[in-house]
């Protein structure tokens, strides 16, 4: 019915399709955590982007993504902060001048 090379190919677009959904289950989980956040300290949320990530297999499989959270404090001027998260787990998230 299938050849290898058949399976193979299904286990590849399986994999792509597992990763993206992956990226936007974590991009989703950034967006109300980042909103949560805001709210909770009377800031106002402008954006939130993913700005990088990294996997590390030295302690296990750690896979990690930072995104940036631009907010506004007085609604005039933008600020930063970071949003880690870690396995799809928040970590950290740091608001900054």
């Amino acid at each position: 019915m299938f050849d290898l090379q058949t399976v193979w190919l299904l286990m590849l677009v399986a994999g792509v399709f597992a990763l993206f959904w992956q990226s936007r289950k974590i991009a989703e989980r950034a967006r109300v955590v980042g909103t949560q956040y805001c709210k909770t300290h009377h800031l106002q949320l402008l954006s939130i982007a993913m700005s990088d990530w990294s996997v590390s297999v030295k302690t296990g499989l750690k896979f990690t993504v930072m995104f940036d959270l631009n907010y506004s404090a007085d609604g005039l001027s933008a600020k930063k902060g970071e949003i880690q998260i870690v396995n799809g787990k928040v970590e950290q998230i740091s608001h900054w001048s």
